[in-house]
């Protein structure tokens, strides 16, 4: 069966997160004017591992975005996630826990914000009004 724009997920607030992940991974001065930043006051906190561990971790979109279909995904959305996982999984696994500025000042950094930018539009075509 084709899923249509109305289609909905088991989980739709999880969805949201990987929304937001993506959308902060596809926005080089969203991660330069907010990642790694502390506030006082606010309780909200936003960086590179936050948003690997929504991917991988609190979601399961990634490494593996099939296993989160109707689940948290649509099956259109899988090529793009793959792709997402294409360009950053290397990293991570190169990486590790190194700073949030070593990923950025990677040159493999443009393939990650592209991918995860593709993958966002994808994702958007199903939200709904």
């Amino acid at each position: 069966m084709e899923r249509t724009m109305s289609s909905r997920v088991e989980f739709p607030s999880m969805r949201a997160e990987v929304i937001e992940a993506l959308r902060a991974l596809s926005d080089p001065e969203y991660q330069s004017a907010t990642w790694g930043r502390y506030e006082p006051g606010v309780d909200y906190y936003d960086d590179l591992d936050l948003n690997v561990h929504i991917l991988y971790d609190d979601t399961q979109v990634l490494p593996d975005p099939e296993t989160a279909v109707s689940q948290v995904i649509h099956e259109s959305e899988v090529p793009a996630l793959r792709a997402v996982e294409a360009s950053l999984g290397p990293m991570i696994r190169d990486l590790g826990d190194a700073p949030d500025v070593v990923y950025t000042s990677d040159p493999r950094w443009a393939g990650v914000i592209d991918a995860a930018r593709a993958a966002l539009v994808v994702m958007q075509g199903f939200e709904g009004p």
